[in-house]
């Protein structure tokens, strides 16, 4: 890193895609290009996921992207169809919708292989990985170790870690409740109404000379794996207890 923060905070934008809501992208766009933050763009390679409709169909997609790549900021595979076809517990995750997680080696670096390919057709070749609903497993870690998919952007401990050979940045969707070590702000541009949308520009304008872009948390150090799978696994319990809280909040159970 260039300089010295104690609290580094990347930002990372989830579910991009051709039919995404452009007009709530381009707000974001214009406070990053404000504030000078370079996020990390998660781009779902082949979307088959109804979910991520939001918007007509954006034909120069690529363009844009191609565009913000070169304006610095990273871009990330997000998954390959964004389909989740079924229900597996990953490394940080419980039973939940997965597009990888608990399919075999072979299947999972197949559909690897696939997303990373038509990510560069499109001019947008990356070693950063992110899966889907937060689910992914060991087979999923060789699996991007092998397609030079060095990077992925999850897990919730304190600090990056390595594990099958790929470096993990930690990231949590709970980032209003984090409190320390490094912070990735998971944020979904289609789905954040105004008054969401207004408390994370408030957070990253009170925090801005801590966040850094996604390639400067990939030189930062790593800890022991065990040593920060003991804060993971106190997280992941944290993040439960949250979940169950926000559950009965609205009204869910």
């Amino acid at each position: 890193m260039r300089r010295r923060v104690n609290y580094p905070i990347v930002v990372r934008l989830e579910d991009i895609c051709p039919t995404m809501d452009l007009d709530k992208f381009a707000l974001y766009k214009n406070f990053f290009d404000e504030t000078g933050i370079k996020p990390l763009l998660c781009i779902v390679p082949d979307n088959k996921d109804p979910k991520l409709v939001k918007g007509t169909f954006n034909r120069d997609f690529w363009g844009l992207m191609r565009r913000l790549k070169d304006e610095g900021w990273t871009i990330g595979m997000h998954g390959t169809h964004h389909l989740a076809t079924g229900k597996s517990a990953g490394i940080i995750s419980g039973d939940v919708p997965t597009e990888f997680a608990g399919r075999s080696y072979e299947s999972q670096l197949k559909m690897l292989r696939e997303g990373k390919h038509l990510l560069a057709q499109n001019g947008l070749d990356t070693e950063v990985f992110v899966a889907p609903h937060h689910s992914y497993d060991l087979n999923t870690l060789r699996a991007c170790s092998k397609l030079g998919l060095r990077y992925v952007s999850d897990g919730m401990s304190k600090h990056p870690y390595m594990l099958e050979g790929v470096k993990c940045i930690p990231a949590t969707p709970f980032w209003k409740y984090h409190r320390s070590g490094v912070l990735t702000m998971c944020v979904n541009c289609s789905l954040e109404n105004l008054d969401g949308r207004e408390t994370i520009f408030e957070f990253l304008r009170a925090n801005l000379y801590n966040v850094i872009s996604f390639e400067e948390a990939c030189n930062l150090k790593t800890r022991p794996y065990f040593l920060a799978r003991i804060s993971e696994k106190r997280a992941i319990r944290r993040c439960n207890r949250i979940r169950s809280y926000e559950r009965r909040k609205n009204g869910q159970d």
